[in-house]
């Protein structure tokens, strides 16, 4: 702990359905020097994804839900952006990771989303690869998995969770979210390392991503759920799913390409919840958990009877994994390995890549300026799954605002229209090339952003600034009119608040005032109708605008 500066831990070790070790080390809070212990509350991050799998697994097991039967079946709103995905994706797939959907954590990191509006946004994300042929970490897969146990159960995924696995397991400290959490005295602050030095952080609010990540619990109450695998599905005699249902868990569903070359860990795969190897000829099941301030590593060895718990107050730390392969060592009897370095010097190289991938001095032209004004880059630009970023101008300097950084985000120019923008994602400084983009009219219209590696860039088009109207200025705009003195356009008041633009053969459009005289189509970029009024107030005509020309049309 010491070497990495880990302010706080707690280990539980189970064998042959005994717990032989429950204990906690170092400090659940530095300042208080508060201790930490075996009913210490700590995030356990994505070791929850085990338990939206069982979940899911008792919904199989009563004949409520099918592993292989589509999703659409129970949640017939789901879509993906690919439609062979949408309609052939599983249960089985959404909890392998395999329906072809690279991570996009940006787009639902710290935004301020409900379960439902998470997965209504999923049509608009982009795949990386063609569905179930690749092993792709994905966080929203597991949330619409959680999602479709409360469809067909009738309870939230939390209530089904906690009244069919935590109160017959007895685990009545663990919880959903750091909100229940932090009433509870003896929770773990949070904590990031930076330069040995350890600085407490915000509680990571995710609630929506509750089936990918959220439980919070002691390792007093994991070492029941660890007994509960080890036995085969029960705690005593207590049942709670048949071993035919926990097997299904525990079998490998996905082969994973490993990123570094090691011979003591082979066959790499998911299951449903848990990943697998052989590891020294044993096989293993475990997963880990990383959420702002908090790590955490579930192990299980089953031809062992063996099972470990580490948790720590401490982001993105290797210490979990560390002690699990410890202890696991030390029981197999195996030669004594420092995982500590190695598995640090595994991490350190990622950070690294990611640092590299980020220095684009090479590729600057020196001696360009933007082709707009810097109060022309400002503005709100969105996209419907990743949501709305902010560009603002303080004293002649862009900044960026996005629900994933509570604090402005400063731009420098780049190159041309290019800016360059420099922040933090689970403490590791990372560095975007921010491309702003003109319209046809001139105008700087949208931006984009890479913020998933394995997809095209991200593109946010700005939003429309809206004016509100009353009916009786709308109504100013309504009535016939002749485009090109050969075709008929009506322009309709629908109500008190909507215009509506009507040509014959086409649906009806949407108008929505901007300024100046100036309606977007709703739906349709590039799109525009400028009407033009006189020094009178009355309207006689205007501009069709389109990507492939502008079209008079005069009041009829």
């Amino acid at each position: 702990m010491d070497r990495l500066h880990v302010a706080g831990a707690a280990v539980a070790v189970v064998s042959n359905d005994n717990v032989v070790m429950s204990e906690g080390f170092g400090y659940r809070n530095i300042d208080s020097k508060a201790p930490a212990d075996e009913d210490t509350l700590f995030a356990i991050g994505s070791a929850t994804k085990a338990f939206t799998t069982m979940s899911a697994a008792l919904l199989a097991e009563s004949g409520d839900m099918d592993w292989d039967k589509p999703v659409q079946s129970y949640l017939p709103e789901f879509q993906l952006s690919d439609p062979i995905a949408t309609h052939e994706a599983t249960p089985r797939d959404l909890g392998s990771h395999r329906v072809g959907l690279p991570r996009h954590e940006f787009s639902w990191y710290k935004a301020e989303l409900s379960r439902k509006e998470l997965i209504d946004r999923l049509r608009y994300l982009p795949l990386s690869r063609p569905f179930r042929t690749t092993f792709q970490y994905q966080n929203m897969m597991f949330t619409t998995l959680g999602y479709l146990v409360e469809r067909v159960s009738g309870l939230t995924w939390e209530q089904f969770t906690a009244s069919r696995i935590l109160a017959p397991l007895g685990m009545h400290r663990t919880n959903f979210s750091v909100k229940d959490s932090r009433k509870d005295e003896n929770h773990a602050t949070p904590y990031v390392t930076k330069d040995g030095v350890n600085r407490a952080v915000p509680f990571a609010d995710i609630d929506a991503l509750g089936p990918a990540g959220t439980i919070n619990s002691s390792v007093k109450d994991m070492a029941k759920w660890i007994r509960l695998h080890l036995a085969g599905g029960k705690l005593g005699e207590n049942r709670i799913i048949s071993e035919t249902g926990l097997a299904e868990m525990h079998q490998p569903q996905m082969i994973i390409k490993p990123p570094v070359k090691d011979e003591r860990r082979l066959g790499t795969a998911y299951g449903l919840g848990w990943f697998t190897e052989v590891y020294q000829g044993n096989f293993i099941l475990h997963h880990g958990g990383n959420i702002d301030g908090f790590s955490a590593m579930v192990m299980l060895v089953p031809s062992r009877q063996l099972g470990i718990v580490v948790l720590c107050n401490q982001e993105v730390s290797v210490f979990p994994a560390s002690v699990a392969y410890s202890v696991v060592d030390k029981v197999l009897g195996l030669p004594d390995f420092e995982w500590t370095p190695y598995l640090a010097d595994q991490l350190q190289k990622q950070f690294a890549a990611i640092q590299q991938a980020g220095n684009y001095d090479a590729e600057r032209k020196e001696g360009t300026a933007p082709s707009h004004n810097l109060e022309d880059y400002c503005g709100d630009f969105e996209h419907p799954a990743y949501g709305t970023a902010r560009i603002l101008m303080h004293d002649g300097q862009l900044f960026l605002t996005y629900h994933t950084w509570p604090e402005e985000v400063p731009m420098e120019h780049y190159h041309y229209d290019v800016f360059i923008m420099r922040a933090e994602m689970e403490t590791i400084p990372m560095t975007w090339r921010v491309p702003f983009r003109a319209g046809l009219n001139g105008a700087i219209d949208e931006l984009e952003i890479q913020f998933e590696d394995l997809t095209a860039p991200i593109v946010f088009k700005r939003k429309a600034v809206s004016v509100d109207l009353s009916a009786t200025e709308l109504e100013g705009y309504a009535g016939d009119y002749t485009l090109l003195d050969v075709q008929t356009l009506t322009v309709d008041l629908v109500g008190d608040s909507v215009l509506a633009l009507i040509v014959a053969g086409q649906p009806p459009y949407t108008l929505l005032p901007e300024a100046n005289h100036r309606f977007a189509l709703k739906g349709l970029s590039g799109f525009a109708v400028q009407f033009h009024v006189s020094d009178t107030g009355e309207c006689t005509g205007g501009d069709m605008i389109q990507p492939n020309g502008i079209f008079a049309f005069k009041r009829a």
